[in-house]
C-alpha cells in the first residue's frame, strides 16, 4: 500500500538534506576561517551571512538541484583568498599544489615550450624550447608558429588559454600543430620534465646567460653556465632577468651566492625575510664564492620579487649594473599553507630586505641606464635577435666599450 507524504514535508526533507550537505561542505572553509580571522565576532558574522546566501539559494533559486557543492567550497576558499586583495595570495587544490610543490623543486609541469603572440605577424610564436623536454625530444623548433593546440585554432583571443593545455598532469599527452617556413608539422608532446631555468652562450666574447625562474635546481645549474663560459674565455657577463617573476627568495639568494663575496660584516645578509611584528623568519649569509667578471644585468617591468633581490644584490655587492627599465616593486615573500585534505593557500608572510639596499617593495629597482624598447617588445623579448634587442645592445656595448 502506497503512502502518501504532503508537499510541504517533502520540501522540508529535500531542504534538510541540502542543509546537511552544505554544512558538511563547510567544513573545510571553515578551517581557513579559523586560521585566519582571530576576532570571533567576525568569524561568527562571517559564517552567518554564508549560511544566510545558502538559505536563500537554496529556497529561492530555480535550478537548485544542478547545485554542486565541491564547486561551492571551491568558490569560498577562493573568493576568501582573493578577498585579500593581494595579487601574489591564493588559493590552491589538492592537485595544484602537487604541481607548485614540483616546479619549485625544479620539475617541469609543461612539455617545455614557451612562445609569445607576435603582434606584427599576427601569429603565436615559440619563443624557446627547454632542453631535456618533451617538445624538445619531438623536435618542436624555436620560431615555430604554433597554430593549433588539440585541434583548435589559436587566434589573439584564446592563445593564453589554450596555452594552458600544455601544462598539468605528468605523462599526459597534448597534440600541437605548427607550421615551420610553409611546412605545416604535428606534434605529440608530454607533459613532465626537469625544468632547466638557465640557460648560456657566448656572444663574441661577452657571456650571456638567461634565468627564466629561481628553483631549487637553478643555483646548480647557474654554477655550470658560469663555469662554461669562463673556462670559453669570456671578458664580461650578461645575466638577462627580463620576465622573470617564478620561484623562491631562498633560491634566488643560493644563486646569488655563486657570484657575490662573503660579506665582510658577519650581520650582513643575502637576505633577510622579515615577517609580522620584526620577527626574521629566514635569512641567507654569504659564502666566499667571488665571480671576478664585470657584469651588467637585464631587468624590465615584469622582473619580480626573487629576481629582482637578484639584481638587487649584485648592484649592491658593486658586482653590477642595472641596465633596462624599471622593476616591479615586488619586495615581499610567500609561503605555502596546507590545509587538511591537501589543498593550500598561498599567503604573503614577510617583506624582503636585500643586502644592503632599502626594500624595493612598491618601488621596484631604478636602473643604472635605463633604456626601453619599442611597444610591444617587453613581452616578446626572447624573439627578439641580438640586433632588434635595444638592451642587449646597450648592455654588450657598456661591457666591450
Amino acid at each position: 500500500m502506497n503512502r502518501k507524504i504532503s508537499l510541504g514535508l517533502a520540501l522540508t526533507l529535500i531542504f534538510s538534506a541540502v542543509t546537511v550537505t552544505f554544512a558538511i561542505t563547510m567544513t573545510v572553509a571553515q578551517k581557513i576561517y579559523n586560521g585566519l580571522i582571530s576576532n570571533l565576532s567576525s568569524r561568527a558574522e562571517t559564517y552567518a551571512t554564508i549560511e544566510d546566501i545558502n538559505t536563500l539559494v537554496r529556497a529561492n533559486y530555480y535550478d537548485y538541484m544542478s547545485i554542486e557543492d565541491e564547486k561551492i567550497n571551491l568558490s569560498i576558499s577562493k573568493g576568501y583568498i582573493d578577498g585579500l586583495g593581494n595579487p601574489n595570495c591564493r588559493f590552491l587544490t589538492a592537485d595544484e599544489y602537487i604541481d607548485y610543490k614540483r616546479k619549485l623543486e625544479g620539475n617541469a609541469t609543461d612539455v617545455g615550450i614557451t612562445a609569445a603572440w607576435d603582434n606584427k605577424n599576427n601569429s603565436f610564436v615559440v619563443s624557446s624550447v627547454a632542453p631535456g623536454s618533451s617538445a624538445a625530444s619531438k623536435g618542436v623548433l624555436k620560431g615555430d608558429i604554433i597554430t593549433k593546440i588539440d585541434n583548435e585554432k589559436v587566434t589573439s583571443e584564446n592563445y593564453a588559454e589554450l596555452f594552458k593545455k600544455l601544462e598539468g598532469d605528468n605523462l599526459k599527452t597534448v597534440d600541437i600543430t605548427c607550421n615551420r617556413k610553409g611546412e605545416i608539422l604535428e606534434f605529440k608532446v608530454t607533459i613532465g620534465y626537469s625544468y632547466v631555468s638557465v640557460s648560456g652562450k657566448n656572444l663574441d666574447g661577452i657571456g650571456y646567460i638567461r634565468i627564466s625562474a629561481f628553483y631549487e635546481n637553478t643555483k646548480s645549474q647557474l654554477k655550470n653556465a658560469v663555469n662554461s663560459l669562463k673556462n670559453e674565455g669570456v671578458t664580461g657577463l650578461i645575466i638577462d632577468l627580463r620576465n622573470t617573476s617564478d620561484g623562491s627568495v631562498e633560491f634566488a639568494a643560493a644563486a646569488v651566492d655563486i657570484i657575490t663575496p662573503m660579506c665582510s660584516n658577519p650581520d650582513e645578509l643575502l637576505v633577510t625575510l622579515v615577517g609580522r611584528n620584526d620577527k626574521i623568519i629566514y635569512k641567507h649569509a654569504s659564502t666566499s664564492n667571488d665571480l671576478i667578471l664585470p657584469m651588467i644585468v637585464l631587468v624590465n617591468g615584469r622582473t619580480s620579487g626573487p629576481a629582482e633581490l637578484f639584481a638587487c644584490d649584485l648592484r649592491d655587492f658593486e658586482k653590477a649594473k642595472l641596465v633596462g627599465t624599471k622593476t616591479s616593486g615586488t619586495g615581499t615573500a610567500q609561503k605555502a599553507l596546507t590545509l587538511e585534505d591537501g589543498s593550500a593557500v598561498i599567503l604573503t608572510v614577510a617583506k624582503i630586505l636585500p643586502y644592503k639596499s632599502e626594500s624595493f617593495d612598491g618601488t621596484g629597482l631604478t636602473p643604472d641606464f635605463e633604456v626601453s624598447l619599442p611597444a610591444g617588445d617587453d613581452s616578446r623579448v626572447e624573439l627578439l635577435s641580438t640586433a632588434e634587442d635595444l638592451q642587449l645592445q646597450h648592455a654588450i656595448s657598456k661591457l666591450t666599450g
